[in-house]
């Protein structure tokens, strides 16, 4: 109860930054911008360092005529290590926590008290709130460096949230029940053919759901095959490093899943129009060549792994014969009915309810008056009605008791006066799903994909959905809509800081060779988003063919490397991280995605 709660405190405190972050940028755009405003961040060209030509001095040159250049990317770099350090505030915290309900069992804390120390390290170990602390941080310097009026012109009119609100709406919409049902009926065909087994399974999400994120978007494909893994692979409970393997795995594969057309990959999105780069000429340049990388690493990864996907295969074939079953034998409904018919005639015939409250009630009596005995006479001596005091007890002990019966007894107390029932289970039925509902639902994804640069279009698109799926709510599963939010907030101070970072990045892209600008667009997307990197490459003037497929190419191959290095990613981590005991290790992530981020870069860079 006391995790729950605490919980539910560290979750009122998300929310209530979301709130503030959509208010405060509400207010921005509400604002017009000053006439006198300062220009920031300054323009690149603004710089006159055009001839310079070592990088060292094009940055000191920068740093000179704007500080605060530095001051912002101090400030990035300490989201980044923060980043790397979550799991271990997540250590912290859980360590505090349990010592603290070790205190509630021995009767040395109050049942209802929290560690404090535990809440701020939980926290501070959340990934996905990470970059909007630190924002908080930046706009405290920008406000300080300048004034208010900048400030909020750079947040409200310099920052693009176009990809963040896009990436919570098709979370919303890809992680619904018909179009997960749709997804997985898809990949189950293809896993037939290939046995039905674990290893079947495995290789067919990790490569399949990738490759729809070409079609269906990136942050799409990212939610199905985040979902489908836990519910196939997770669930099974493999290795620490089997699990970091297949996250690694995932994230690079959904990194370079969205090239074979030019509107799917965030990064190749930031390229096509500027460089005129169509759908053909993405499947000719990198298209094939993320396929033979994708399925050369998950084939190396399956040889590495498979002794331990072969004993996690009997786990599996249960589970499946367990879902046939439920699915085609014993359906939820008809058992439901039978325990219905069940349920009235054991209560007439051991009269459960009457022997068992009639005792409850014997004992409620008793507590009743031992309590007034205890109260009463303490409130009354303070020249109280004892009317009025006997009737605000007896109304405040019926209070306690629904409640506590609501607990412990609710079968005691009638129809009316149960709380609703949650059941734990909903989620996994297997009741099907008409045929016009899936119609709906890939309706409601094909306008969101197809209007992904208009939030003027999907987000209300999104709220007509939210209406359609209450009313075809007994085809649904419930809608959690924190996930996709913390996954818009981290996305959010990700784009704040982002656009400061411009002033070393690209003179560091700009003046690189094919295969050091491939490497450095690699490495830096570790630490920025991918669709930055190639972003800033677009403002640097006659930039090569050749320099603009490296940048692309190293970009995307490096996409899995860090949760930040790609849009999608953090949604992964978020739907994911419950099986990473609630913090994925940025360490981890890094070594299981090393392996599979070499061999598509070899790919790229071999078959130029």
């Amino acid at each position: 109860m006391n995790s729950v709660l605490s919980r539910s405190k560290c979750g009122m405190v998300v929310f209530c930054l979301l709130l503030a972050m959509i208010l405060w940028a509400g207010a921005a755009w509400a604002a017009a911008p000053a006439g006198d405003v300062v220009d920031f961040p300054p323009a690149l060209d603004s710089y006159g360092d055009q001839d310079m030509t070592s990088i060292l001095e094009i940055l000191k040159h920068r740093i000179r005529q704007q500080p605060f250049n530095l001051v912002a990317t101090l400030i990035f770099f300490c989201a980044i290590v923060h980043t790397f350090l979550s799991s271990k505030f997540m250590e912290v915290a859980h360590k505090w926590e349990h010592e603290h309900e070790e205190k509630i069992r021995q009767g040395r804390a109050d049942k209802y008290s929290v560690h404090h120390g535990a809440e701020l390290f939980h926290f501070f170990g959340e990934v996905e709130v990470v970059f909007g602390l630190w924002a908080a941080v930046l706009v405290i310097a920008v406000v300080s460096f300048f004034d208010w009026q900048t400030t909020v012109y750079y947040i409200g009119y310099r920052v693009n949230y176009v990809e963040p609100m896009f990436v919570v709406t098709i979370m919303i919409l890809a992680a619904t029940r018909p179009i997960l049902k749709l997804a997985e009926a898809l990949m189950q065909k293809i896993a037939n053919l290939l046995g039905g087994t674990l290893i079947a399974w495995w290789f067919t999400v990790l490569t399949l759901g990738p490759t729809l994120g070409s079609l269906i978007t990136e942050p799409a494909a990212m939610t199905i095959s985040a979902l489908l893994l836990s519910k196939k692979f997770y669930s099974l409970k493999p290795s620490t490093g089997f699990k970091y393997a297949t996250l690694g795995l995932l994230f690079v594969n959904i990194s370079v899943g969205g090239t074979l057309t030019n509107f799917a990959a965030p990064p190749v999105l930031m390229v096509a129009g500027p460089w005129d780069w169509s759908t053909l000429f993405m499947l000719t340049h990198f298209g094939w060549k993320e396929l033979i990388g994708m399925l050369l690493s998950n084939s190396i990864y399956y040889v590495i792994f498979r002794k331990e996907l072969n004993g996690m295969q009997h786990d599996f074939a249960v589970e499946e014969l367990k879902h046939g079953i439920q699915k085609e034998l014993i359906k939820r409904t008809d058992l439901e009915a039978e325990f219905d018919k069940i349920r009235p005639m054991v209560t007439q015939e051991i009269d459960f309810g009457k022997t068992v409250g009639s005792k409850t009630k014997e004992v409620i009596d008793n507590v009743k008056i031992r309590l007034e005995a205890s109260y009463l006479p303490g409130l009354q001596s303070k020249g109280v009605d004892p009317e009025l005091v006997k009737e605000a007890f007896d109304k405040r002990f019926d209070e306690i008791k629904l409640k506590k019966l609501r607990e412990f007894f609710p079968g005691l107390l009638p129809r009316e006066q149960r709380a609703e029932f949650f059941d734990p289970d909903w989620d996994d039925r297997d009741d099907p799903v008409p045929t016009w509902v899936t119609v709906g639902h890939v309706l409601f994804m094909a306008w969101t994909i197809f209007n992904a640069h208009h939030p003027t279009l999907f987000v209300p698109g999104i709220f007509f959905f939210l209406g359609f799926a209450q009313v075809t709510l007994p085809f649904q599963n419930r809608i959690d809509l924190r996930p996709p939010l913390l996954v818009g907030f981290f996305l959010g101070g990700l784009v704040i800081h982002g656009g400061l970072q411009g002033w070393w990045i690209e003179p560091v892209l700009g003046r690189l060779g094919e295969i050091p600008l491939m490497v450095a667009a690699t490495i830096l997307t570790a630490f920025n988003d991918n669709a930055a990197i190639t972003y800033l490459c677009t403002l640097v003037p006659a930039f090569p063919d050749g320099c603009k497929y490296a940048v692309v190419a190293g970009a995307v191959a490096g996409g899995g490397l860090t949760v930040i290095a790609n849009a999608p990613n953090p949604a992964g981590q978020s739907l994911l991280k419950k099986h990473f005991d609630d913090a994925v290790s940025p360490i981890g992530l890094l070594k299981g995605a090393l392996l599979p981020t070499v061999i598509l870069w070899l790919c790229f860079a071999l078959f130029r």
